[in-house]
């Protein structure tokens, strides 16, 4: 009886760590006909990048991805050596094995040991055959070009396969619930816009209804706290559409989106670190004027109150110093200050400057951008500064005044308040106004507020003409 118990005992034992055994990290086996590959990379989408998780080598006929900890849960490639790849899902399920053909790999997938992956290539393979009826039927629409009755009757066949799309994956949202993969297309839904538009008081069409009713529901079904929905192609990419295209560019409505969808990911920290990185990034190398204003805001709030933990000090301490400087010269503030000595070695300020614009153009004695921005500017200063009652403060930024007054002369801008900015009673200038490149101009107003900045010349001379325009009118009314 006891030899019986031992037995039994160690016959559990084995099972057990059988078990562990092959729950424990991952081990995917991936065969491929007919292919000459030596080895084969497992790359995970990471936001808008990819990144390489393993490297598995033909051995046997078999290429083996093992590891002794879990991959976390995403949309996987496997890339072959001609960059060509096919995806797979990895979630809780993660010993399982592959086999397809190289050449044709989502029609000739074999799976085996993974639910989730067998799903998915059901409704690859569905998916992939509405796709071809599709683009047969749109080119068909194309050539009955000019008969009316047979593009009808096609356009009527194209929205039954549009039907058929949506009930695809209507019905594999409900069969495969909570899955990863039915959350990428409850994520990657779009909106259903009402066709009919409700009235508005005085009885016309609500015009902007349609915009917003899409901008609300846009992401309808996405959970921005599942971090699996990071490593798939449709996490960054919908968020950066909404970002970018869907929202007005403007500073107060971006800040209030941004900080909506970071606390929406804040449940998940991978998800919390990502969103935050993300619309800091975007809006702090925007090419669109008055988005560091949304950089400064969400800086603030996550980097300056320490809830971006994953930062080490140098960074942050970077983040600081650029968040401060950036704040101080945001559109709308008052600009800095700056009092600079004169050809003649008098002090000039900025502040004393008077004029209803003023035009603060920082510039290089050696910068060819520098020299075809002044011979632009000087004619149109010259013909039009009286009328916008307009003055141009220009910070030279070299040191030799020997080249800076030979440059003014050679411009014609004697009629400018010329300065040098190393010679300087204020703090730096290319701290005080950021300047990392010349030439970099600033418009302010009568009360030295900044009205815009980063400006060409063109640009400059039209938001005056603009400014002056508008009050011109209000004043007339």
């Amino acid at each position: 009886m006891r030899k019986l118990i031992s037995i039994l005992t160690l016959s559990l034992l084995f099972t057990t760590a059988s078990l562990f055994a092959q729950n424990s990290g991952y081990n995917i086996k991936v065969k491929l006909q007919d292919s000459q590959d030596t080895s084969l990379l497992l790359v995970s989408y990471y936001g808008n990048t990819n990144q390489i998780k393993d490297t598995a080598y033909l051995h046997n006929g078999t290429y083996d991805f093992k590891g002794k900890e879990a991959l976390k849960g995403g949309i996987y490639l496997v890339v072959f050596q001609n960059k060509q790849y096919f995806e797979m899902i990895v979630d809780k399920e993660q010993h399982f094995s592959m086999e397809t053909d190289p050449a044709d790999p989502v029609n000739k997938m074999k799976v085996k040991n993974s639910k989730d992956n067998d799903a998915f290539y059901e409704y690859m393979l569905a998916i992939n055959k509405l796709g071809r009826k599709d683009k047969k039927l749109n080119e068909e629409y194309k050539a009955a070009e000019g008969d009316k009755t047979k593009q009808d009757e096609l356009k009527e066949k194209i929205k039954v396969v549009n039907e058929e799309v949506k009930s695809l994956k209507l019905d594999f949202i409900d069969k495969h619930e909570g899955s990863l993969f039915a959350n990428v297309l409850l994520a990657s839904k779009e909106p259903d816009v009402p066709t009919i538009l409700p009235k508005k008081e005085d009885g016309s069409d609500d015009s902007t209804y349609i915009y917003r009713y899409f901008k609300e529901h846009f992401f309808d079904g996405f959970d921005f706290a599942d971090e699996r929905l990071l490593r798939t192609p449709i996490y960054a990419s919908k968020i950066k559409r909404y970002f970018t295209k869907i929202l007005v560019q403007r500073p107060d409505s971006l800040i209030k989106e941004s900080i909506a969808i970071i606390e929406k990911a804040k449940p998940n920290k991978e998800t919390y670190k990502y969103c935050i990185w993300y619309f800091t990034y975007v809006s702090e190398t925007s090419q669109i004027m008055g988005m560091d204003e949304v950089f400064v805001a969400l800086g603030k709030k996550y980097y300056l109150t320490g809830e971006a933990y994953w930062v080490n000090d140098k960074v942050l301490s970077r983040m600081t110093k650029r968040i401060n400087t950036l704040d101080k010269i945001l559109i709308g503030k008052k600009a800095p200050n700056m009092i600079m000595q004169d050809t003649l070695l008098n002090l000039r300020g900025l502040h004393d400057v008077v004029a209803d614009y003023t035009i603060v153009i920082f510039w290089d004695p050696d910068c060819g951008h520098c020299k075809h921005e002044i011979h632009e500017l000087e004619p149109w200063y010259k013909e039009n500064g009286e009328k916008y009652n307009t003055k141009i403060y220009g910070v030279c930024t070299d040191t030799n005044m020997v080249k800076w007054k030979g440059k003014i002369k050679e411009y014609k801008i004697q009629d400018w308040i010329n300065v040098d900015g190393p010679r300087s009673l204020t703090p730096n200038y290319h701290d005080l106004y950021d300047i990392i490149s010349t030439p970099t101009i600033y418009l302010l107003d009568k009360n030295k507020n900044i009205l815009a900045k980063r400006l060409s010349w063109n640009q400059t001379t039209e938001f005056i003409k603009r400014e002056y325009e508008n009050a011109l009118k209000k004043k007339n009314e």
